[in-house]
């Protein structure tokens, strides 16, 4: 059995524009990523991005599923230098629109497989809470 971890959060700037951020795949936004190395399409599903982490983590994440329509992508861990503890790991944003004051809705939920410690769960927990409120802050300006 897998084991999920979701974190949310609205972010007051349009929709759109929260959209345009993350379907870039860059993580621009995010303190603790030093460098991307990104494939010629960040759309194409196949398609495998290097992030260098600032503590001097490589990962390699391959585009599994990506929406315009739905503003949601999915991408999954192919390998990590050094190496994680659970055999797979796949995650996914969702943007959705918050009408009634033109705001955005994020979601980013990570499954797990089911050999993944407690640690590495609560791990990823503060990881995307961190990132959701610098996220937040590059584009509420």
């Amino acid at each position: 059995m897998s084991t999920q971890n979701t974190e949310s959060c609205v972010i007051n700037a349009p929709v759109d524009k929260v959209w345009e951020v993350l379907r870039k795949q860059d993580f621009k936004f995010w303190s603790i990523v030093k460098t991307v190395e990104l494939p010629e399409s960040t759309s194409e599903v196949g398609g495998v991005r290097i992030t260098t982490f600032n503590d001097g983590t490589v990962q390699k994440h391959r585009l599994v599923e990506y929406s315009e329509l739905k503003r949601s992508l999915t991408y999954e861990l192919i390998d990590s230098v050094p190496p994680v503890t659970t055999l797979s790991a796949q995650h996914s944003f969702r943007v959705y629109p918050v009408t009634s004051n033109d705001s955005a809705y994020v979601q980013w939920r990570s499954t797990f497989s089911s050999d993944d410690s407690v640690a590495a769960v609560a791990d990823s927990k503060y990881k995307k809470l961190d990132a959701l409120a610098e996220l937040a802050k590059s584009l509420e300006k």
